[in-house]
């Protein structure tokens, strides 16, 4: 291997394989958009059970679940536009990413 290339004093096994970084609210907001799957500006829970899944989420049943206690402002079920911005603040504290 070319030593121009390779530098022995790095070990470059101990390197990060992947680097993560945290999605956008503009990112995860057009992610769970694109979960509306019957267009009707709302998620019930099982798109956002399928949005979760996209997410990497491990158990994401449960985390809709847990969207639509914290999200779900008047208690109906669904995500509605009105309730989105809650939705995004809540999947952001969870911390989802990307990889680079």
């Amino acid at each position: 291997m070319d030593s121009a290339i390779f530098n022995q004093t790095v070990d470059y096994k101990k390197l990060p394989q992947k680097i993560l970084l945290p999605l956008s609210d503009n990112q995860l907001r057009n992610i769970f958009k694109k979960y509306d799957t019957n267009n009707v500006n709302q998620l019930n829970k099982e798109e956002l059970k399928k949005a979760f899944a996209y997410l990497g989420s491990i158990i994401p049943g449960i985390r809709a679940n847990r969207t639509l206690h914290h999200a779900n402002a008047n208690k109906d079920g669904f995500i509605n536009e009105g309730e989105m911005d809650e939705l995004v603040k809540y999947a952001m504290r969870v911390g989802f990413s990307i990889t680079a």
